[in-house]
């Protein structure tokens, strides 16, 4: 009898479903079980992380897709206390490119391996890395440059603010390959606009090198100097000085001009930007396009036109906000070997005021109608024994767009425009601005409403809708 049951138990629907129940679960694991073994062959990663802090950015594959010698990147850690975060991110390079090499070296066991590229002499700190190139060219990172930190006004605490390992690796690999820094001058002696500190170490970041101009004890633009910056002067340049300009343009010179409204008249400084095909109207453009403008329709947010200047801006959605913008004019006379390309534009809504002392914003009779241009590229192209010979200059109708309050509103977009035309002037078109990776946790802010309602939904209506099902299915079985 006991044999009989036994044997019409392994007929019965509950030995059926379980034995199929376990047949798909031993399938299941199986699937489980081979995937896994491929994907780790396949060593495939993917990058989660809402900023993409451990992936590499289009701009640095750029770079090191078009290597022409061995890099070496040197970290100096401990063995065993490694940072994972960096590591990660260094290991991209390496699997990138065969070029590029990863080596780990332990200060404790390897003292004096540091003490070679120790240039200044103050030591290399454990936590930086050494980027050598075999032109024997290297650049060193210390640990406080991988990220950068701001502080709490209130609490007066330091906050890792954003990850910045990429930006320095690929930049120190930029610098290893370029056969010769550019260095910018800027002008001094007529009360020119200081350049932001914030400004001038990006551009040491983009490797450049900036150096202080005054022409009045030169008698020409110094032999090194690849780019003249004008940082809206208050008084005019003397007519030696702009001599000195105009032969350094040229020459295949490249200059930024980057002015505010004048407060005096200077016909030797717009002389020069004349000579471009370009005028300042030397009036405050009024935006009435609220989606064109922030919170005041002085502080405008231009449009951007076709142009290689502003592709990593509209690739990445950065805006550019100009407070105060001067318009500027393309002059109906100017040399055919010219081309004039607009960068920012005001709407068609716009004006500008011409009377600097005018007490209202509103739109007068002698004010002027837009669109106007706020920012220019301007290309002199010509040739000399068959040799084509080039001139860039950028003009820029504002000043107060470098402050960092200003870059800071618009998302950086402001500091990426001004590096990105920097580029463009001595033709570093690739070489586009790769930002930090931000670090700071973004908060989901509620309001009463929404947060009795995911809870309640979480708390409530997800288990009853739980219990509904389970109640069904035990119904349905037990009918059976």
């Amino acid at each position: 009898m006991k044999r009989l049951n036994i044997r019409d138990s392994f007929s019965t629907k509950n030995f059926k479903f379980g034995g199929y129940a376990a047949m798909m679960t031993a399938i299941v694991l199986a699937i489980l079980i081979v995937v896994n073994l491929v994907v780790g062959q396949l060593n495939i990663k993917i990058d989660l992380t809402k900023n993409q802090l451990y992936s590499l950015s289009e701009q640095t594959y750029d770079v090191i897709n078009n290597l022409d010698q061995d890099i070496t990147i040197y970290a100096l850690y401990e063995t065993g206390k490694e940072n994972t975060a960096f590591n990660e991110i260094l290991n991209n390079y390496s699997e990138h490119s065969k070029r590029i090499h990863i080596e780990y070296k332990d200060p404790v066991l390897y003292p004096q391996f540091a003490s070679q590229y120790d240039k200044e002499g103050g030591g290399i700190k454990t936590g930086s890395l050494i980027i050598v190139g075999s032109n024997n060219k290297f650049k060193v990172i210390s640990p406080h440059e991988l990220i950068n930190y701001s502080m709490n006004q209130q609490t007066f605490q330091t906050i890792a603010e954003s990850l910045a390992v990429e930006q320095k690796v690929t930049g120190a690999i930029q610098y290893i390959m370029a056969e010769k820094i550019p260095t910018i001058y800027t002008l001094e002696g007529h009360e020119e606009v200081s350049l932001p500190g914030d400004i001038i170490k990006q551009l040491g970041q983009e490797n450049y090198e900036v150096k202080n101009l005054n022409l009045l004890t030169m008698d020409k633009f110094p032999e090194d100097g690849d780019i003249l910056m004008v940082l809206s002067p208050r008084r005019d340049i003397s007519i030696e000085e702009a001599e000195k300009i105009n032969e350094f343009l040229e020459k295949q010179g490249r200059a930024i001009f980057i002015m505010g409204i004048k407060e005096n008249e200077m016909p030797n400084m717009e002389g020069i930007i004349n000579s471009y095909g370009v005028g300042l109207e030397n009036a405050i453009i009024v935006e009435r396009d609220t989606s064109r403008q922030f919170q005041n329709p002085v502080y405008i947010i231009p449009g951007f036109a076709e142009h290689d200047i502003l592709n990593p801006l509209r690739a990445k959605k950065l805006p550019v906000l100009i407070p105060f913008a001067q318009a500027i004019e393309i002059l109906q006379v100017k040399k055919k070997s010219i081309d004039i390309a607009p960068l920012l534009i005001s709407s068609e809504d716009s004006y500008a005021k011409t009377n600097p002392n005018s007490e209202t914003i509103e739109k007068e009779a002698e004010d002027l109608e837009g669109p106007f241009n706020v920012a220019v590229a301007i290309t002199d192209k010509w040739y000399e024994d068959n040799q084509e010979l080039i001139t860039r200059v950028v003009v820029i109708g504002n000043k107060q767009f470098l402050d960092p309050q200003i870059n800071a509103v618009s998302a950086g977009g402001n500091m990426d425009f001004f590096l990105n035309s920097i580029n463009w002037l001595v033709d570093r078109e690739e070489s586009i601005t790769i930002r930090p990776k931000s670090l700071l946790s973004r908060y989901l802010n509620l309001n009463m409403f929404q947060v009795l309602l995911f809870s309640g939904i979480a708390v409530i209506l997800i288990p009853l809708a739980i219990g509904i099902v389970g109640i069904v299915v035990w119904l349905r079985r037990k009918n059976k």
